[in-house]
């Protein structure tokens, strides 16, 4: 089965959370009911197992979210280089806000002696100061069963840290995103004047968006490409005029390279409108037909069409390489060219194309793989 083509740049994405592929196509109302937490619905409750700050007292004995307060809840790791960038902006923020009902809680899921050690380390650029002097300006806890990062973070479909959820007067959610952008949203927050509807429509079509590609890296790392090109295929044929049209999009790119894993007619007919879309473009043609002789090599299984079909595309390229007058791309589309013919067997065409390549460029690689064609020429003829 060879593997896709395009799928691993557009998959690598730090997603943690997966969800049925009926949670992808909910209305799109931003206070859903299909189990994804998103803007608009009730904030979990945090069941957090160890307390290290909490303000100097001004904090303490969290019982739950009050009416008429807003709260912070920021997910961290003592490993997490941007989180402890991000605490002293969370220590101007308390400061700034703790007089009008804010509250910061940063939960991370380390065990307990991990972050005390932590705790003990200087402030990167500070001779005197630790981070657990630091971060006593707010609530540092860590929840070493995860319970409370299951409930924000894998349910929202949040997989990179930091992440901020911000809880509003109501014990709602109001907005999640970095903690280094929250100033904007907590200030309209506190103050009354945040428009909720208008930051949720933005954000549920990203969020859904992100819990789709979510779902379809799930299977194929799970090597199920058959569900995952019905995933796709069931997107697209539902879309409508209210579907996000970057949204679309996306998924009409990722099912050409999904199709890619499932092999056969499918996968032919996918290569196809890969070639398709990268038109001229001597470097898509290139990076699609480099990636057929790097799959032959590893001695994955490739279609004899799709290699037929990339050598096809090599040979457009090198011309349209030449055309440009450019030497070093046209030796690379060259050396490309003639490792396709070679996996056509067409040995002596191969010979004619690398020896152009080299002619043009002495690299190494490219004159050791002439004397192979050559030896084995030879040995063909003996």
């Amino acid at each position: 089965m060879i593997s896709g083509l395009r799928f691993t740049n557009f998959l690598c994405t730090p997603f943690a959370a997966v969800f049925a592929l009926t949670l992808m196509f909910a209305a799109p109302s931003f206070a859903q009911e299909d189990g994804v937490l998103t803007i608009g619905d009730k904030a979990p409750a945090l069941d957090i197992e160890h307390w290290l700050s909490d303000r100097n007292g001004e904090f303490s004995g969290f019982t739950g979210f009050e009416k008429d307060k807003v709260y912070i809840i920021e997910f961290w790791a003592t490993w997490c280089g941007p989180c402890l960038t991000s605490m002293p902006h969370i220590v101007e923020t308390q400061d700034k806000y703790a007089d009008k009902g804010v509250q910061i809680i940063s939960v991370s899921r380390e065990d307990l002696e991990t972050v005390e050690k932590f705790l003990e380390r200087k402030v990167r650029g500070e001779k005197e100061m630790t981070y657990g002097e630091l971060t006593s300006a707010y609530c540092l806890t860590t929840d070493p069963d995860a319970s409370v990062s299951k409930d924000y973070m894998r349910a929202a479909g949040q997989g990179g840290i930091p992440t901020a959820f911000i809880v509003g007067k109501t014990s709602e959610i109001e907005w999640i995103g970095h903690p280094m952008r929250m100033d904007k949203p907590l200030e309209e927050i506190v103050n009354d004047e945040y428009d909720r509807e208008a930051f949720a429509k933005t954000f549920v079509k990203k969020q859904k968006s992100d819990l789709l590609m979510a779902s379809i890296g799930k299977l194929m790392k799970d090597d199920e490409p058959e569900k995952a090109l019905k995933m796709v295929d069931e997107f697209i044929e539902n879309a409508d005029d209210e579907t996000d049209q970057s949204m679309l999009a996306r998924m009409k790119s990722v099912r050409n390279s999904v199709a890619m894993e499932v092999g056969g007619e499918v996968a032919v007919e996918a290569y196809k409108a890969l070639l398709e879309s990268a038109g001229d473009d001597v470097r898509s043609i290139s990076r699609l037909t480099s990636t057929v002789v790097r799959k032959r090599k590893a001695g994955d299984e490739v279609d004899s069409q799709i290699v037929e079909l990339a050598c096809e595309a090599a040979a457009k390229a090198v011309k349209i390489a030449e055309e440009d007058g450019k030497d070093k791309a046209t030796a690379r589309a060259m050396n490309t060219h003639a490792n396709l013919l070679y996996l056509c067997e067409k040995l002596e065409d191969a010979i004619a194309v690398q020896e152009k390549a080299v002619e043009l460029s002495d690299d190494k690689q490219n004159v050791k793989f002439l004397e192979k064609l050559k030896k084995e020429m030879e040995e063909s003829q003996g």
